[in-house]
C-alpha cells in the first residue's frame, strides 16, 4: 500500500511540485540556508541549502555501522571541542574567508575568557 502511495506522488508533476515549493519555503524559514557563489561575504543574499524533497535508502549495514560508531564520533567532537589550540590551528583559514566562522570562532573565545557558565548535569 504504502509503494502505491509513492508512486502515485512521484507520477504526479503538480503534486511534486507543491511539495518541493513547500520544502523550499520550510527550509528558508528554518535557516537551513547558505551564501551564494555571487555574494560569499554576504549575509543579506543566501539559498537555501540543497537538500533531498524524499529520503534516499540505506543499506542496513552500512546504517548499523553508523550507530556502532556513533558514541566514539561523539567522544571525539567533545574532545576536540574542549581543544581551544587544535581549533584555531585547524580553522585559522576558514576564519579568514568565512564571516559567520570568525564570528562564531569570536564567541567561543569569550566564552573561553569569561569562563563557561553552564555545568554538567
Amino acid at each position: 500500500m504504502m509503494a502505491a502511495n509513492w508512486e502515485n506522488i512521484l507520477q504526479n508533476e503538480q503534486q511534486l511540485e507543491e511539495l518541493a515549493q513547500q520544502a523550499v519555503d520550510k527550509a528558508l524559514m528554518e535557516g537551513v540556508l547558505m551564501r551564494t557563489k555571487k555574494e560569499p561575504r554576504s549575509s543579506d543574499i543566501v539559498s537555501y541549502a540543497p537538500f533531498t524533497l524524499f529520503p534516499s535508502a540505506v543499506p542496513r549495514e552500512l546504517l548499523e555501522q553508523a550507530y556502532s560508531v556513533q558514541m566514539d564520533f561523539n567522544f571525539l567532537v567533545d574532545t576536540v571541542s574542549q581543544d581551544s589550540n587544535f581549533l584555531e590551528q585547524t580553522l585559522a583559514s576558514t576564519i579568514k574567508i568565512d564571516d559567520f566562522i570568525a564570528r562564531l570562532f569570536s564567541i567561543y573565545k569569550q566564552v573561553l575568557k569569561e569562563g563557561i557558565a553552564q555545568t554538567h548535569p
